[in-house]
């Protein structure tokens, strides 16, 4: 018996990255010869060409932009706060962290309000994504995290279970804020949490008048970037500036409607994205996140019909592209998905989730040599991408390479040990090369992480039968058959 193969291709939805060099975070005035070198894959400095060591670089960052930094440490407190925490990152020798911006919980007691900390997180996080220096938290992976928080919009997020939360998915810091309405002030207070020490780094308060949200958060969002001496292009300015709404009433409907999507209400959200496009018509934000809750639900033409719309009202919206790449995928339209994840590339060339679903595209078109291509570009940009290494060793599975796609599956178990998923095809590696010993110790992890794995089963009772032991091997065909794995029931060995 030939044991079966599941890629358990993962998607990913409506999310960004970026990432740029650290040099240009600090925007030091480094004249050309105090510039070092540095190859490596993730970081280029821009000077004279010899090599320099980790080290070295830092060294030399330090020493010329350390008394910058700091001046910006004695400004008010909110900004100090920013400030504090992206030196601890970026100064650190660490600089490639990766930061989750938690809606912030409303502890006011007028749960009318939940809205506003929903999309205060997510406006900000959409106006500090405009800049390349900035790299966030994807929305899916976002959302998960929620799920593992069971986050209520009402109370306080727990926080240790949230480092917990962050360790899984591979997050270094995590963004925990609240707010509260007195009047018509709004108050909102955030903390940053470094997940691997459980430490917070620092806190800060900011406080206006409801009515100047939009306003608030550009202070914020323009605190952090000064804060970092980062010289922004004009134009970065302008996009940073630009709000997903000049109406505030159409804003509340879009940030309730992101409140019902997050709890996967997705015919309320539907409702509350389309009563902010009434009003306001040209609201591509909110066409882009109908067209997610459309496609949660199947109706994927509808969502096709939304994230064009949002092209149309915005040339330069990657996202949208991207999203509808993903549906393209699930109509089995891979050449349309390749197409629009073509353009959500071109438009943002650091978009780690982009390359990502185009392998998979190309994955689904057998195309795995692309699709690998594509995996290590989306593992350049993120090595901590647990997917993407999943996914590549399903590549290396389909073109025989057992050792490759074994290293892979090991990569990804150890971003995240409790990926079923991943036992089970590191199992089918090791079946198919003939380890069979192996390939059952995987698939008994498999089946211990998730008891209803019926194919885990299976094909553990085929590497029994392999090595000769009918007894457990007719069990396992017994318990995939039971718990709806047909093929299993009709095997018996002998």
């Amino acid at each position: 018996m030939t044991p079966l193969k599941n890629p358990n291709a993962r998607f990913h939805e409506h999310k960004e990255m970026a990432r740029a060099s650290l040099f240009d975070f600090f925007n030091c005035p480094f004249s050309q010869a105090q510039v070092p070198v540095f190859t490596s894959t993730s970081t280029r400095f821009h000077g004279h060409k010899h090599p320099f060591s980790r080290a070295q670089a830092f060294d030399t960052i330090l020493k010329i932009c350390y008394k910058d930094i700091l001046k910006e440490v004695k400004m008010n407190f909110k900004t100090s706060f920013l400030t504090l925490m992206f030196v601890v990152i970026f100064c650190s020798g660490a600089f490639s962290k990766n930061i989750a911006v938690i809606p912030f919980t409303n502890i006011t007691q007028d749960g009318s309000k939940d809205w506003i900390g929903a999309v205060f997180s997510e406006t900000l996080t959409t106006k500090l994504g405009k800049v390349k220096s900035i790299n966030l938290i994807e929305r899916e992976q976002l959302s998960k995290i929620l799920k593992e928080l069971k986050f209520q919009y009402s109370g306080f997020v727990d926080e240790k279970t949230a480092i917990e939360v962050g360790k899984i998915y591979g997050i270094d810091i995590m963004v925990l804020g609240s707010f509260q309405i007195i009047g018509d002030s709004l108050r909102a207070s955030a903390r940053f949490v470094d997940v691997q020490t459980g430490k917070i780094i620092d806190t800060a308060e900011t406080t206006g008048n409801i009515q100047d949200i939009f306003k608030l958060q550009d202070e914020i969002a323009f605190s952090l970037l000064n804060s970092l001496n980062i010289v922004l292009k004009d134009i970065e300015k302008e996009e940073i500036k630009i709000n997903p709404t000049e109406n505030l009433t159409a804003y509340e409907w879009f940030a309730k409607g992101y409140k019902a999507y997050d709890l996967e209400e997705y015919d309320i959200a539907i409702e509350y994205y389309t009563n902010a496009i009434k009003i306001d018509i040209e609201f591509a934000e909110a066409y882009n996140n109908r067209g997610n809750a459309y496609d949660d639900k199947g109706l994927y033409d509808e969502a096709i019909n939304d994230y064009t719309k949002a092209i149309k009202l915005n040339p330069k919206y990657a996202v949208a592209y991207y999203n509808r790449g993903i549906v393209y995928g699930e109509k089995g339209l891979y050449d349309e998905a390749i197409e629009d994840y073509n353009k959500a590339i071109e438009l943002n060339p650091e978009y780690a989730e982009a390359y990502y679903n185009r392998g998979l595209a190309y994955y689904n078109k057998e195309l795995y040599d692309e699709a690998i291509e594509d995996y290590n570009k989306a593992i350049e940009l993120n090595p901590e991408y647990a997917d993407a290494y999943y996914n590549r060793g399903n590549a290396y599975n389909k073109k025989g390479d057992y050792n490759s796609a074994i290293s892979d599956f090991n990569k990804a178990i150890q971003i995240n040990p409790q990926d079923a998923p991943a036992y089970y095809n590191r199992g089918n590696a090791y079946n198919k090369k003939g380890d069979y010993n192996s390939a059952i110790f995987d698939y008994t992890k498999a089946i211990e992480i998730d008891p209803q794995y019926a194919k885990a089963y299976y094909n553990r009772g085929v590497a029994y039968e392999k090595l000769g032991n009918c007894t457990k091997a007719n069990a396992d065909y017994k318990k995939a058959c039971e718990l709806g794995y047909e093929e299993a029931c009709s095997y018996t060995c002998h």
